[in-house]
This record gives C-alpha cells, structure tokens and sequence, in this order.
C-alpha cells in the first residue's frame, strides 16, 4: 500500500500560510520537513481561524452563501478560543506572582527557628569554659488521631537504639508539643547527631502510627518547580513551605 503526500497544489491551506504539514511520505519526507515546507504552522491559533473565515466568506457561493446561524456559531467560537488564551495568560500571570509572594515569604525565615513536619530531629552540644558538655534538648509535636487513648515518641539514634519515651497528652490539644532535653537515662549528654522521632497511638485497641513533627532551623531557601524548598540546619530533609507548623524564634 502507498500513501501520498499532500502538498501546496493539493492543500488549499498551504496558501493561507495555516497548513499542517503530513504525517508520512512516499519519499520519506517528515512532518516537520512537509511544513517547513509548505510554510504552514504546526496548530491552529485565533489569527488561523480568522484567516479561515475571512477566506470561506471571499470564496462562497453568491447564489448559495453561508448561513447567518453558521457564521453566528463560528464567531461564537472564535470568541471562547480568544477567552481561554486570556484565561491561561492571566493564570499564567497569577502563578508566577504567587510563587515569588512564596519565595519572598520562606526567604523572611532563614535564621529562624520552626516546628515542621518531618521525622528526623538534630541534637546540638555545646561545651562551656570549664570543659562541660551540656546537650541543646529537642523540641517536636505529634498530629493525636481520632479516638486515641495514649500516644508515646520513640526518639532512637542512629545504631537504632531507643534513648527516649515519651509520653503525650491526648486531650486538648490536637497537635501537643513533647520535648527531650537531650540526655541519656544515665543523665549524661547524648552525643550530637540525627535522632528519628516515631510516635505510636492506641486507638480501640490498636497501634497506629501518627504524624511527627521536629523543631529545626531553617538555613536557607531554595527554588524548585514545586515551590520553595527549605534547607534545614543540622543536615535534616528539606522541607516545603507548607510543613512549616509553627515558628518558635
């Protein structure tokens, strides 16, 4: 089976400058190739249209014209296609306003200190004049799920070892706060680091997991397609605009 190609002799768009170019060719000729071409461009816009019209009304039968309910509905469509490119241009406008608004806005917490969500907490030593280590403590809060009668935090360090529970309030609050001053049950300084942050619930029952949340400070902003990426101190994940909970200083 052979397939022709069309051409300006055979396209009577290639004329009005709006042909599209043929998918497939005898002589191997691409698409693209077809409509450079015949100087066509590859999609339709709101001048293409126009072009159309103009030329079907240049070109109709005196004795047999377009009918006017035609006409009617073929403007009616110009005009939506000329108001959804405004809608996506205004859109588009809107989008760009609203993630440099967001950048502005993550940028104005570099240096500070907030609770966002996450799962991995830093634990900070300073050592005074007399050579005494002294641990910064760590600070976090937990999402209380529905019907749950005790909730506890793990916070284990990275060999996998549980350093501390803690228990958390289930009344009150939804999202109670819980923090561990960073020492051992030995009362000495645990060593400066990662920690995971785990929190089990009991609801009718059962153990469920809920939603951690750990202080952290933010160091600095970064860009993505997603929005804006919050570049946490000690190492931690980045985290989004939105984990961001509360900001504690």
């Amino acid at each position: 089976m052979t397939t022709s190609s069309v051409t300006n002799s055979t396209n009577p768009y290639a004329s009005l400058g709006i042909a599209i170019g043929n998918t497939s060719s005898t002589s191997g000729t691409s698409a693209s190739g077809a409509a450079a071409t015949g100087g066509g461009a590859q999609s339709l816009n709101m001048d293409s249209f126009m072009t159309l019209l103009t030329t079907q009304l240049q070109n109709q039968d005196p004795t047999n014209p377009m009918d006017n309910s035609q006409m009617v509905a073929q403007l009616a469509q110009f005009s939506s296609l000329e108001g959804i490119n405004q809608l996506n241009t205004t859109v588009s406008g809107f989008q760009s306003t609203l993630q440099a608004n967001q950048v502005m806005q993550a940028a104005s917490l570099v240096g500070k200190a907030a609770i966002v969500k996450g799962s991995t907490g830093y634990l900070y030593n300073t050592q005074s004049s007399n050579g005494t280590t002294t641990a910064s403590g760590m600070i976090g809060a937990v999402d209380i799920p529905t019907g749950a009668t005790s909730v506890s935090v793990n916070i284990t360090n990275s060999a996998g070892q549980v350093v501390k529970t803690l228990a958390v309030p289930t009344t009150g609050n939804a999202r109670p706060t819980f923090s561990w001053d960073g020492n051992m049950p030995d009362g000495s300084p645990a060593p400066a680091g990662t920690y995971s942050i785990s929190a089990n619930a009991t609801v009718n029952g059962q153990g469920q997991a809920a939603q951690t949340y750990v202080g952290a400070v933010i160091q600095s902003v970064g860009v993505t397609s997603s929005g804006p990426q919050l570049n946490l101190d000690g190492g931690l994940p980045p985290a989004q605009l939105s984990d961001v909970v509360e900001i504690i200083g």
